[in-house]
């Protein structure tokens, strides 16, 4: 990845002879600021450490001697992937029932921060900030029928991306105790 590198510069003293300023980007040719107006832009500068160099010049482009100057810098590529998140269980389209525990696989390439996993959009339970990601889920507390659960990833550039849905069926047995009226 490259990335645009914005140099800010300031000249005193004795300035009556100077036109302009020479700059070079580690081994790359030599660019001139005509402008002279204290900012340049360097782009697509691969992320790496560089070595800025620069000096006045005269208008015939000869260096005024002492003049010189140089700063190192590292650049680096924002982070702007983010990262992979599925459910891996309970299975789509299953019909569960009781306390279950659902489960999720979350990677990143600079690192996952946590996983929070949603019922019908809401969180279920907090989010879980190390691998294996789970969460136990008491089914009892949703009502029977169709539920789907998602699970939302965070890495530690602030990316978050949310998996594919997984709809399943609760299917508690009712806890209403039959009862039988014995009139005497």
């Amino acid at each position: 990845g490259t990335t645009t590198v914005n140099v800010t510069y300031a000249a005193s003293g004795d300035l009556t002879e100077v036109n302009h300023v020479h700059f070079r980007l580690d081994t790359n040719p030599e660019v001139m600021d005509l402008s002279f107006d204290g900012v340049y832009q360097f782009t697509n500068v691969p992320a790496s450490s560089h070595l800025l160099t620069g000096y006045l010049a005269r208008a015939d482009h000869s260096k005024i001697v002492g003049s010189d100057d140089s700063v190192s810098f590292t650049t680096t590529v924002p982070d702007v992937t983010p990262p992979t998140v599925s459910i891996i269980a309970p299975a789509a389209s299953s019909t569960i029932s009781g306390v279950v525990t659902v489960t999720a696989s979350s990677t990143d390439d600079g690192g996952v921060l946590g996983v929070q996993f949603l019922l019908d959009g809401a969180n279920l339970g907090a989010e879980d900030t190390t691998a294996p990601y789970a969460v136990s889920w008491n089914t009892a507390t949703a009502l029977n029928g169709l539920h789907t659960l998602t699970a939302r990833a965070r890495d530690t550039a602030g990316n978050t991306s949310t998996s594919s849905p997984v709809t399943v069926t609760v299917n508690n047995a009712s806890s209403n105790i039959p009862f039988t009226k014995v009139i005497i």
